[in-house]
């Protein structure tokens, strides 16, 4: 079976500042015709423009219903946080929607965390391998290296290869919080040990200081000891 690709246009960071900004203060359909007037500066095509409204509307608006709570949690203090921290947020909804960005910057994590720099063409030929040599795949390898790139996340080097920035370091409580309930449900899991999240190649453009008191605090989470020194993160099923 041919997996879904979806992700084939590149996305803008004040693109999804936008959605997010708006998301709570419009029906399902205004949202649509909302957006499209805000991409016509950017966007001129139509076919692009709806591709890049129907994104927008996935990362943001349609969000699985497992997310809800957790999109609205953010949504409350996203005028107050940082550039830095927006990134974050964007990053995490993306990666809930889009099994073809999850994908893709999980290789790209996890060869940064043997390389210093990594050509574009081995991504390409490492989700050709996964997605199917096809035309598609290609269109959306491209669009995540793009997107990801205008995001200040890597940088161009010669030879079509990317390097990293420093590390964008993330202390908030709130959005450890949220990092934590987002990866949980991307991989599909209940629990997993707090350093193998914290160093997930998924994240490789952020660095964590977990609060573990705050984590303790929210009603959705619990952390327990597994053996000597492992301490696990677990999400509580509603």
């Amino acid at each position: 079976m041919t997996k879904h690709v979806g992700f084939d246009q590149k996305v803008l960071l004040h693109h999804l500042d936008f959605t997010a900004n708006y998301t709570k203060k419009y029906s399902r359909k205004d949202m649509y015709e909302v957006l499209d007037g805000y991409l016509r500066n950017d966007i001129t095509g139509a076919k692009s423009r709806k591709n890049a409204v129907t994104m927008l509307m996935k990362i943001w608006y349609l969000v699985d219903k497992d997310l809800v709570e957790i999109r609205d949690r953010v949504l409350e203090v996203l005028p107050v946080l940082t550039k830095e921290e927006r990134l974050f947020v964007h990053w995490g909804m993306t990666l809930a929607a889009y099994p073809f960005f999850r994908d893709a910057v999980h290789e790209l994590g996890k060869l940064f965390q043997l390389q210093d720099t990594v050509p574009s063409t081995v991504i390409g030929k490492r989700m050709k391998e996964e997605y199917g040599d096809r035309r598609r795949v290609e269109v959306a390898t491209s669009a995540v290296l793009m997107s990801i790139k205008a995001w200040g996340v890597i940088i161009p080097t010669k030879n079509r290869s990317y390097q990293l920035p420093d590390k964008v370091l993330i202390s908030n409580p709130i959005l450890q919080v949220f990092i934590v309930q987002i990866i949980l449900h991307v991989l599909e899991n209940t629990a997993l040990q707090l350093d193998i999240l914290k160093n997930h190649p998924m994240l490789f453009p952020f660095e964590h200081e977990f609060d573990l008191f705050e984590l303790r605090q929210c009603e959705g989470i619990t952390l327990h000891h597994q053996g000597v020194g492992t301490l696990i993160v677990e999400c509580k099923k509603s």
